[in-house]
């Protein structure tokens, strides 16, 4: 698992006892509506149910475990405000593996330095940010960053293709979310004083 400064041990056994703490993986926020054919996600023309959300998410969970991914390791993620966004988050969630969600803003530098951090596993970003028009950048943050086995990218269109791995039925997936005393994804901090710091967060 990750590294991180845990909660005292009485500070833990007080927020379970006062009911604070629940020990339910963040996942549950979705999967306790798996069954609700109620909009969850308008993304311009498209409206996604909670069912076909629950659905999608299961897809690339399943589909990033097929390719290795697996509890533990650690994701670097670049996509805008798109139904893709959730999709990926959850789906990361779902497998236990940790997300940096870098802002559709940020440049070379930020995710290189978000990179070196955290070696990551996955690289999932969108052929419409600049850097991933075409593959010059691509192909050589995985040479700087060995630790990357997966890249996926959003409109893509070929063998990388997210869009692709998200419609792939799952098959036999089995759902192995992060403890929700662990770490499960990474916040940026507000990067007043340079590139943002990564906030460790638990569910």
């Amino acid at each position: 698992m990750i590294a991180f400064t845990r909660w005292p041990e009485e500070f833990a056994a007080r927020y379970r006892q006062k009911g604070y703490w629940q020990d339910l993986p963040l996942t549950n926020l979705i999967t306790r509506h798996a069954d609700n054919d109620a909009v969850a996600i308008i993304d311009g023309e498209r409206q996604i149910s909670y069912r076909q959300f629950n659905q999608l998410v299961d897809n690339l969970a399943c589909s990033l475990q097929r390719q290795g991914l697996k509890r533990g390791e650690t994701a670097l993620v670049q996509l805008g405000n798109v139904a893709e966004f959730y999709m990926t988050f959850f789906a990361l969630l779902r497998i236990g593996v940790a997300p940096v969600n870098a802002l559709f803003s940020h440049q070379r530098s930020e995710l290189n330095a978000y990179a070196a951090q955290i070696k990551p596993a996955l690289l999932i970003a969108d052929r419409e940010h600049a850097l991933f028009a075409d593959d010059s950048f691509l192909h050589a943050f995985i040479a700087e960053h060995p630790s990357l086995r997966v890249a996926l990218l959003r409109n893509d269109g070929g063998e990388r293709d997210l869009a692709t791995e998200i419609n792939r039925p799952a098959d036999n997936f089995i759902a192995n979310p992060t403890p929700a005393d662990e770490v499960a994804f990474f916040q940026l901090s507000g990067g007043s004083t340079g590139t943002p710091k990564l906030i460790p967060r638990t569910p």
